[in-house]
């Protein structure tokens, strides 16, 4: 992929994260700047962990497979 896709691409994520969280923030009607970032941290991690664990899965299969 070129860079102006790789661009458009994480902008998308980016906006999605946040109508995510808006909604969340919306529903629980609380409305503070603390409440927001830390709804947003959590939903990051519920990506970031996977993530991880599939590219430690990754590196040690391709290391053990040599």
């Amino acid at each position: 992929m070129k860079k102006a896709e790789w661009v458009t691409a994480t902008i998308f994520i980016v906006i999605g994260l946040m109508c995510l969280t808006m909604v969340i923030i919306i529903s629980l009607g609380h409305y503070s700047t603390f409440v927001f970032l830390g709804i947003l941290f959590q939903i990051c991690l519920w990506f970031v962990i996977p993530l991880l664990i599939l590219i430690i899965m990754y590196i040690a299969i391709k290391t053990y497979s040599k």
